[in-house]
């Protein structure tokens, strides 16, 4: 598909992000539901059966990216739904499902990792969304207590995995074995890092926010083991699966993980890469022709070519986009155009692929992430920062 001409960076309406700002408004009204814990729910698909459940992760982007179609009230109830979850152990559930059986492992037998993460996150996104801070003053403990509960490696900071017991980690590899030291997930660990110490000065506490600040800090200097000048991009883990992290790269840049000069880098290395990475204006995992090297879930539907193991994401797409603009002014902004042109023509999808291969309609993160950032290159756009 040819990417349709992106508009000029002035005030004038979009008519591709009306588009998706209209799909994200419906997809999240179709994705609410009543739940047994008393809450408004919202499946990570609209419409259909897909996903029975509350996901923390996928309300948390949902909530992230698009607070101007979701009730505060609705913001607050689920946070405190999972924060009232979080286990003596302080384990923080992964998803409640639309029976109201609460979840913390998903493959693997040990608890998903990247909960406690998204949990400081959705935090975040209630202050932004208008919170109080008597609430979140409440909470702070248990936001504490679960984040501690992230297995880390000692020496830096970073999210270890066990190789012996590989499990999910991050949500949207959660079938796929990362080991060792894991790149996505240690960026979460620096975002939750900073979200404590940012809660910690709203509530006038200082010793957290000395603490988290030095343990962001730490993270970001740790993230260099991971760091492959071969591929001039990072790997996703350091045991197995040390293999070009096509999505962990772009995120690095997105959340500002990176030095300058090294988020130009990995900027430039996508941006000449991305036709090993992108169909339809959607994003691989990995650079072609690669594949997991190690699966949690050795199954026919996480084979080579399927789900998670080859096949081509929205999700990721915002992300890829901001990399994109910052390589190349106007690059990032075409390709946001391309995916909005692909979702009229074929709708929306958690994953595509080659010949016809589609998984998942209706799915809110391939929406709601893309017009998160697309709204943060407009704002960019709108008010450039003046040239030193």
């Amino acid at each position: 598909m040819t990417s349709p001409t992106p508009a000029a960076a002035t005030n004038e309406p979009d008519p591709w992000f009306t588009k998706l700002q209209a799909r994200v408004a419906d997809l999240l009204e179709h994705a609410r539901q009543p739940h047994p814990h008393g809450v408004t729910s919202y499946t990570p698909a609209a419409f259909g059966a897909e996903y029975p459940a509350l996901y923390l992760r996928d309300f948390t982007y949902m909530a992230e990216s698009a607070p101007e179609f979701i009730p505060p009230g609705h913001v607050r109830a689920i946070l405190a739904l999972f924060a009232a979850h979080v286990s003596s152990e302080g384990l923080c559930p992964e998803r409640i499902s639309n029976d109201g059986e609460v979840i913390y492992i998903c493959h693997g037998g040990r608890p998903v990792t990247d909960a406690p993460l998204f949990l400081a996150k959705l935090a975040r996104a209630h202050l932004r969304h208008g919170g109080d801070t008597g609430f979140l003053a409440e909470i702070f403990p248990v936001l504490e207590r679960t984040f501690a509960t992230v297995p880390v490696e000692a020496s830096t900071g970073l999210v270890w995995i066990d190789p012996a017991h590989p499990h999910t980690a991050y949500g949207f590899t959660d079938t796929i074995a990362i080991t060792g030291r894991h790149f996505f997930c240690s960026l979460l660990r620096l975002e939750a890092a900073e979200i404590l110490a940012e809660l910690a000065g709203r509530l006038g506490q200082r010793e957290p926010i000395e603490r988290y600040t030095a343990e962001a800090a730490r993270i970001r200097v740790g993230l260099e083991h991971l760091w492959s000048p071969e591929h001039r991009l990072y790997l996703a883990g350091s045991v197995d699966c040390r293999q070009p992290d096509i999505w962990g790269s772009a995120y690095a840049g997105a959340i500002g993980a990176l030095a300058p000069a090294r988020h130009h880098l990995v900027a430039t290395t996508l941006l000449a890469g991305r036709e090993r990475f992108l169909l339809r204006g959607q994003v691989r995992h990995l650079p072609l022709p690669e594949f997991w090297q190690r699966r949690v879930v050795v199954a026919e539907w996480t084979e080579p070519g399927t789900f998670q193991n080859g096949p081509y994401w929205a999700t990721a797409t915002g992300w890829m986009a901001e990399m994109f603009e910052l390589a190349a002014p106007g690059a990032g902004l075409a390709l946001l155009h391309e995916l909005a042109a692909d979702f009229e023509t074929h709708g929306i999808w958690e994953c595509i692929g080659p010949a016809g291969y589609a998984r998942v309609a209706n799915n809110l993160s391939s929406a709601c992430l893309p017009y998160a950032a697309w709204k943060k290159l407009r704002a960019a756009a709108a008010h450039p920062r003046p040239q030193p």
